[in-house]
């Protein structure tokens, strides 16, 4: 039998007065890497945050969770809240004993504290140089990059060997190599954890699915590929099913039908027959009695019978979470610049270490800028956009830009989505901004909450359309997909590739920039 690291009952949820989940009861099976999907906004997060015990202030829950083994937690936006590398992997006592030991000033306190743990400093050496980061503990993290930042968070974590780990989006920012790195030290980490990811790649690599929805959470084992076949099979089963139900509902109308039209014939008769006075009134009118009360008793089991069918057929297509296609696409451009609109000569980049770069964009193209985490391509676009003076060399651009940056920073977190898209164009009422919002799935109380509320998805879907209200000729995007669900993405990707501007694109993961129809590539060294 499967043993479990945690046992959830009838837990609910309710956020801000909105209830997001009743009465789910499910296990986290021990020893094996599960997958957590939905899409944006269904909840992923918050269920996560419940399990860790991280309950926001507009939240409240009910139910039991029960866990067998110790856990731990990766949030999906702040990975990182230290001053070093040390810091960072909670191991600053020790280290320091470390330390002091090697430099001939530890105290006795220093080598009890570091006893039985001598083969920790190779430990950690180990784990930092296979993710790709610096060895020195003492080394800041100011400088390091968004997927730097994400490794060393997971590296605490896996350095916790007896630890289940909950783990939110762990592969954003990561490049190809960082990706893979987490993926062998997922197959390393013995407990095994639960994983909340749209990276198709990582859901490869877990042992089973839960896939969370309106009505709840299923699961399904095997990996992401077995769960796509599983669940194509149960939607083209449940298809059938109200394609079904739609004929035996119209065959029961039709009934419904021909039984008025018998009744009002058989009507038509009598009275015949009354004006003719071939029969006798008291005969006539008890068969019309009769023939009433048969009538009556037809139709309330037809009425029964149309309202159960009714009822199944809507149960069935609610089933099939039927929800309005989103739409999305970026402001087009006039056309007014033509030939190169950006010229970076011999540039060199502060806070990176690179070659010179010489590179030039013109109007309409798109360009995919690659690097391994930490290189720079962050460091460019901020350099471009005139965020970052460059060390050295320049830097020409004719056109305006907008930098869309991995953390978000242009939102403003404390105001809704309404008024922010409002606040970038006065011309826009409240009913057009949520439709805006409508399009990409936010609807409702969502449209008017804090966006600090708000799922890394959704937060991000309203940076899009804060670019959408702007028209520039520029766009630069540093890794715009992460957070979104599959088919968010898959949409962003179709409104990249029908852009008609020019575009520098960080991403990692080749897939969506090929969706995004950029075959021009930039490597940054």
């Amino acid at each position: 039998m499967t043993q479990q690291a945690c046992i959830i009952t009838n837990l609910t949820l309710e956020l801000s007065q909105l209830k997001l989940f009743e009465s789910l009861s499910f296990q986290l099976p021990l020893k094996q890497f599960s997958g957590m999907i939905g899409r944006n906004g269904q909840g992923k997060s918050v269920l996560m945050s419940i399990l860790h015990r991280q309950a926001a202030s507009n939240l409240s829950y009910s139910g039991q969770i029960t866990w067998q083994c110790p856990h731990q937690y990766l949030a999906q936006l702040q990975r990182v809240q230290a001053q070093t590398i040390a810091h960072a992997l909670e191991i600053e006592n020790l280290y320091s004993s470390f330390q002091r030991i090697q430099q001939g000033s530890a105290s006795f306190a220093d080598y009890e504290q570091v006893e039985n743990r001598w083969h920790l400093p190779m430990q950690w050496q180990q784990l930092l140089e296979s993710a790709g980061l610096p060895t020195d503990l003492s080394t800041p993290i100011q400088h390091l990059s968004e997927g730097q930042k994400t490794k060393l968070a997971l590296c605490r974590l896996f350095l916790l060997k007896d630890h289940y780990l909950l783990l939110d989006e762990p592969s954003n920012h990561l490049d190809s190599q960082g990706r893979q790195w987490l993926i062998d030290q997922m197959a390393q980490h013995t407990p095994g954890g639960l994983i909340i990811s749209h990276d198709r790649q990582l859901l490869a690599h877990v042992q089973s699915i839960f896939a969370l929805n309106q009505f709840g959470l299923n699961y399904y084992g095997g990996n992401y590929a077995l769960y796509q076949q599983q669940h194509n099979l149960q939607v083209k089963a449940l298809s059938q099913a109200v394609q079904q139900e739609k004929r035996e509902l119209k065959h029961l109308k039709e009934q419904q039908h021909l039984s008025q039209i018998k009744a009002q014939k058989r009507k038509k008769t009598g009275e015949k027959l009354r004006s003719s006075g071939s029969q006798a009134p008291i005969l006539l009118d008890a068969k019309k009695e009769q023939a009433e009360q048969s009538l009556s008793h037809l139709r309330k089991q037809q009425s029964k019978r149309l309202a159960d069918a009714k009822d199944e057929l809507l149960h069935k297509q609610t089933q099939l979470e039927h929800l309005k296609p989103q739409s999305f696409e970026f402001t087009p451009i006039s056309g007014k610049s033509s030939g190169e609109i950006l010229r970076c000569h011999q540039l060199k980049l502060a806070f990176a270490n690179t070659t010179p770069l010489n590179l030039a964009i013109s109007a309409r193209e798109k360009l995919h800028l690659k690097g391994i985490n930490g290189i720079g391509k962050s460091t460019l676009l901020k350099t471009i956009h005139g965020l970052i003076p460059p060390a050295s060399g320049e830097i020409y651009c004719k056109v305006s830009s907008i930098y869309l940056d991995q953390n978000l920073s242009l939102l403003d977190e404390s105001i809704s989505g309404v008024d922010y898209l409002c606040s970038f164009d006065s011309n826009l009422t409240e009913q057009q901004a949520r439709t805006l919002l409508g399009n990409l799935q936010i609807r409702r109380d969502k449209a008017r909450a804090p966006l600090a509320t708000l799922s890394g998805g959704e937060r991000l879907k309203v940076a899009l359309l804060a670019l959408k209200q702007q028209t520039v000729e520029l766009l630069l995007l540093d890794e715009p997909e992460n957070h979104l669900d599959i088919e968010s993405r898959e949409l962003l990707a179709l409104a990249i590739r029908s852009f008609n501007g020019a575009m520098i694109l960080v991403s990692h993961d080749e897939s969506f920039v090929e969706e995004c129809g950029i075959s021009e590539a930039y490597l940054l060294r």
